[in-house]
């Protein structure tokens, strides 16, 4: 089966492009005149913070960190272990935590309250893609880039399926 017979496009690469600029107005707003530290959930978000760290103006940095989880349960992911890829000190920084995909909010609800005992000055959650009618608990993405509101696979723009189609120019719905 070809790829265009698999993947459905959704938001195209023009979307995607103006959406994120839009995005780096709206934080770049947000943080003021303050540092805005980029912090990139590996590694579907990859894309995003690439594009994203470039269109907003000013002092921007950025750091990785990984979310190692036990996915017994396919309907309930448990975050176990937070991995800083680097040493990153958040104390007294704004700090926006970029997410490819929010649905239930388990993963994003756990991260954030660890990352909170690390004393940032301000903590926001920002979403590649947010489906909030799929939350199980009480969280919402401060930023979006797009909602959706389908099951599915996304790929594209960094977001992989079996580590193939995150070199996708826009984001596909499989």
């Amino acid at each position: 089966m070809s790829q265009s017979n698999e993947i459905t496009p959704v938001f195209s690469a023009e979307q995607i492009a103006q959406r994120v600029r839009e995005l780096a107005a709206e934080i770049r707003g947000d943080a003021g005149s303050e540092e805005v530290f980029l912090l990139s959930i590996l590694k579907g978000t990859s894309c995003f913070l690439a594009d994203l760290m470039r269109a907003i103006p000013g002092d921007v940095s950025y750091g990785f960190i990984d979310v190692v989880r036990d996915i017994a349960d396919q309907h309930i992911a448990d975050a176990v272990e937070i991995d800083f890829l680097s040493y990153t000190d958040i104390r007294d920084r704004r700090v926006y935590v970029l997410k490819d995909v929010v649905s239930t909010g388990v993963i994003e609800n756990y991260l954030l309250s660890q990352l909170r005992m690390h004393n940032p000055s301000m903590l926001r959650l920002v979403a590649l893609l947010d489906r909030p009618d799929a939350r199980t608990v009480d969280i919402t993405a401060d930023f979006r880039a797009f909602t959706i509101g389908e099951d599915g696979t996304w790929v594209g723009y960094g977001l992989e399926h079996e580590r193939r189609y995150g070199n996708l120019a826009y984001i596909g719905r499989m």
